[in-house]
């Protein structure tokens, strides 16, 4: 080639990576984005103007035109929202300005303006939902009235207009001084102590507890106990004071509530006192749990009622764990799980007749609750997860929504909350043919978590293919089969702890697919003897795998060979596992039930489930899954676990 043709390529080359970044739409669009974020207007109109007219992501960029100040005045703005919202009603930024509108209303009491607005919102905050019921007060809705009064009594912080309306409740005399004190119970059973002090404030002086007495119920719970006498706000403080107590010290709590220190405080006091120590012992598994609750009585709080079940339930009494499932408020004792505990207390009961009915019901739901329960009835069907096909039709028609294609340009351009909130804002109201074709979509496209997600939402016909996808199979059934593991328990667990994003990265620094720590990495490496380094390629899906599956076999064999143990050390620690075994054997799924950590208990159950779904999809041999859990050994150096003297 002449010398001279070799200096026009190597030119021309230079020339295209020269070609500035700003060539491209998206980059443009990124550019402009950051611009905005520093309120750089100048620079984000160079590159807004240099995006196409028909660009997927122009409705962004006249969000941020209007943010930065569209409109003149009050009226040009609101003129201007409104005719945003016209012009994007298919974008969830229309819903962001829906919301900022009639919160425009609320706050100018401009009622009826508020209650036409709520209508088109799609998921109002709880400020704009206690605005409305200012409205409907306002507009002579009688029912108003008494149907927010009945949400007070709750430990969660709400905002100033919830507050504020309920003030106005207590100026009528629709609420009173014992509503307080419930809602004081409530924030101090949750540990919101900001929140009992904002009520304590609100009574008037004579009513309340003296400032510092929180801090000494926090530092030194055993002296408030002992303190009888006082007014209820005080007596609050002592029951939470003598909460602190049983979560260092059950034994401790319970020999002060027995001796003098609870004699000077009415019975329901005394009773409350009881459930507060018998539930921070269950948690902890004590053995006297369940003496301390009979002292309680009947009427338990939702927390005390939910571990007196579990309490029960570690030790095989058949009635109290129906007496607390009996006990839970109606919505609680509807819930899958307690569904299935009470239908396997009424059998335990001889009462199998109303108790198969229960489980009956319960098995044609498609999760862990579901699947034990078809296992209880007294005719095994065969589980038929007929997968409901999707045509290419069907997953082109949605892939042409300009909400989709606007989802998969952010994720393309790596802003995953705006494409997350474009993809939920798309399929809000979707029938099941159109979920099971987004999930689809989702998969080919690789955005493997929002097809799981969206397979998920399915009511009435499922795809279990899409709900339990297998990418990265061979690494996975070469790292599983390296340490003689149970390939579908390793699917089950990856699809737990990322969905398969093998970007993935906690709070707490665990990367990748396996979510493994950066310490444990270091220990795995170390441990296969691999170079100093190796460690920090987390982000690596073989890598990932290789060192999950090595640690999962190591958790395994160091809990006895239990993988509902090994699931729960994977979550939690190895530590943590062995702490929470019984001194004799014990059914899995009761194990499962009553892990103190709330994480940790609805991970294991989702990942044992997975496990047998897996099992069905992979055409590996198929367990139930009540003996896929097994029975958890008793704790080494117990008398039962064949180690003791």
């Amino acid at each position: 080639m002449p010398y001279r043709s070799i200096l026009n390529y190597l030119l021309l080359f230079v020339l295209f990576c020269a070609v500035p970044a700003h060539a491209t739409p998206g980059r443009d669009f990124l550019d402009a984005r950051e611009a905005y974020q520093q309120g750089r207007m100048d620079r984000f109109e160079r590159h807004a103007r240099r995006l196409p007219a028909d660009y997927l992501l122009q409705p962004y960029i006249q969000y941020w035109r209007l943010k930065s100040g569209a409109g003149n005045g009050k009226e040009g703005r609101q003129d201007a929202r409104m005719a945003f919202i016209e012009a994007y009603a298919d974008t969830p930024l229309s819903d962001v300005l829906r919301q900022q509108l009639a919160l425009d209303a609320g706050r100018a009491e401009d009622w009826p303006g508020l209650l036409a607005r709520l209508k088109e919102i799609d998921k109002p905050d709880v400020e704009l939902r206690c605005l409305g019921y200012r409205a409907r007060m306002n507009t002579g809705d009688t029912r108003a009235a008494a149907e927010f009064a009945g949400q007070y009594a709750t430990s969660r912080d709400l905002p100033s207009a919830c507050e504020n309306l309920y003030e106005q409740l207590f100026a009528q005399q629709l609420l009173d001084a014992d509503a307080r004190y419930a809602r004081m119970r409530h924030a101090l059973e949750a540990s919101n102590l900001r929140l009992a002090r904002e009520i304590n404030g609100r009574l008037s002086p004579e009513l309340r507890f003296p400032e510092r007495m929180l801090d000494k119920a926090d530092k030194s719970p055993e002296d408030l106990v002992v303190q009888s006498g006082g007014n209820r706000a005080e007596r609050e403080v002592i029951l939470y004071a003598l909460s602190r107590l049983a979560r260092q010290d059950p034994d401790a709590a319970a020999m002060l509530w027995v001796s003098e220190a609870a004699a000077g405080h009415d019975e329901a006091t005394r009773k409350y006192g009881w459930g507060q120590i018998a539930a921070r012992a269950a948690a902890q598994h004590h053995p006297d749990s369940l003496e301390w609750y009979a002292r309680a009585g009947d009427e338990l709080s939702e927390n005390q009622a939910v571990w007196m079940a579990r309490a029960a339930l570690r030790a095989g009494h058949w009635p109290e764990v129906y007496k607390a499932i009996t006990a839970l408020p109606d919505d609680t004792e509807n819930e899958a799980v307690w569904r299935y505990w009470k239908a396997r207390a009424l059998r335990a009961l001889n009462v199998g007749h109303v108790a198969n009915q229960l489980f009956a019901r319960l098995s044609r739901e498609p999760h862990y609750y579901g699947l034990l329960a078809e296992e209880e009835l007294p005719v095994r069907l065969e589980r038929q997860s007929v997968d409901q096909p999707v045509s290419d039709a069907d997953v082109e028609a949605v892939r042409a929504l300009p909400g989709m294609a606007r989802a998969l340009e952010l994720r393309r351009l790596e802003l995953m909350a705006d494409a997350v909130a474009e993809w939920k804002w798309t399929l809000r109201g979707a029938n099941d043919a159109r979920l099971l074709a987004a999930a689809e979509l989702a998969r080919r496209e690789g955005w493997y978590d929002r097809a799981i997600n969206t397979a998920e939402m399915t009511r009435e016909v499922h795809n279990f293919d899409l709900r339990y996808l297998t990418p990265y199979r061979d690494l996975a059934r070469t790292h599983a089969a390296e340490n003689g593991l149970d390939e579908a328990w390793v699917y089950g667990l990856i699809r737990q702890e990322s969905r398969f994003v093998d970007s993935a990265r906690s709070s707490a620094g665990a990367r990748g697919l396996m979510q493994v720590m950066p310490a444990t990495a270091r220990w795995i490496a170390r441990q296969m003897g691999l170079r100093g380094n190796a460690h920090q390629d987390m982000h690596q899906p073989d890598t990932n795998i290789r060192f999950g599956t090595y640690y999962m076999k190591r958790t395994l064999d160091s809990l006895q060979g239990s993988p509902v143990l090994a699931t729960a050390g994977y979550n939690a620690g190895p530590g943590r596992a062995r702490r929470w075994q019984a001194d004799s054997a014990l059914e899995a799924a009761v194990y499962i039930e009553s892990i103190p950590f709330t994480e940790t208990r609805e991970y294991v159950k989702k990942v044992m489930a997975n496990a047998l779904y897996y099992s069905q999809r992979l055409g590996l041999k198929q367990v139930a899954l009540k003996d896929r859990l097994g029975i958890v050994p008793p704790r080494p150096g117990s008398l039962d676990s064949g180690s003791g003297g």
